[in-house]
């Protein structure tokens, strides 16, 4: 499709899963992307897909079997959450089709009011429910979970209710070495909930779960080196989720080089 385009998330620039990747493998994976969204990968080989990338079958078995270890495609090429994280509302000729024609029909009423045929107010309740339901029509569509940011502009993304269990699940899954949550109180979860809603990429298992696994890479996080007190650091789940602290993990300010 000429002219196609997708969505592109500014969390790419900080996802621990993507950040450390060589540089020349993000570039592939933002060419898969490419790919996904004009339908090529569905229909291409590996061969083709190895062309598209300018690379080696040898260099293309080790992009796909890195990509698939990572999360981001499974053995068949495809981009996993891409049609959850792309939306049908993103295309605009729909709504400006119906904008032609909502403007079409003021004008035909205006022309008709002008007459005396009718009186002046031309937003009936019948168009007003028309309108709303097509509205409803052409949202995307939302998981059990989500609530949806209500905005007068065009349709937003569903934003899903942040599954603070299922978080803290992972967090003593990933890192049991840390300390155990034994107490998830109000101030606790407020701190999560606004890390989930900051960025929409954040609103995923999988990049908890990445980033858990990132914070594993570190020695100091971890507690296998001292402080300057000669202690190991004690880390915990609400440390890791205090903005300041969020931000310089993300940040890479305690990988094990840095």
């Amino acid at each position: 499709m000429a002219n196609a385009w997708f969505r592109m998330y500014s969390e790419f620039a900080t996802d621990p899963k993507v950040q450390m990747l060589p540089e020349a493998m993000q570039r592939r994976l933002v060419m898969l992307f490419c790919m996904r969204c004009g339908d090529v990968t569905v229909t291409l080989g590996d061969a083709e897909i190895a062309f598209h990338l300018r690379i080696s079958d040898t260099d293309l078995a080790e992009t796909k079997a890195l990509f698939i270890a990572k999360g981001f495609i499974d053995s068949k090429w495809n981009i996993k959450n891409w049609e959850k994280r792309q939306f049908s509302s993103d295309s605009s000729a729909a709504r400006t089709r119906a904008y032609r024609d909502r403007k079409r029909d003021k004008v035909v009423t205006s022309q008709v009011t002008n007459s005396g045929a009718l009186d002046t107010d031309t937003d009936t309740d019948t168009e007003k429910e028309e309108e709303a339901n097509a509205s409803l029509s052409t949202a995307a569509p939302q998981d059990d979970e989500s609530s949806v940011d209500g905005d007068s502009g065009d349709q937003q993304p569903a934003r899903p209710a942040c599954p603070h269990q299922r978080i803290v699940a992972l967090y003593h899954e990933v890192l049991p070495e840390l300390r155990q949550v034994r107490d998830w109180n109000e101030t606790r979860r407020k701190l999560l909930q606004r890390r989930w809603a900051e960025e929409f990429g954040r609103q995923n298992l999988d990049w908890w779960r990445g980033y858990f696994e990132y914070i594993r890479g570190s020695d100091f996080l971890m507690g296998k080196t001292t402080g300057r007190d000669g202690r190991p650091f004690d880390c915990d789940l609400e440390w890791l989720v205090r903005p300041s602290n969020f931000a310089k993990v993300i940040e890479g300010k305690y990988e094990n080089d840095a």
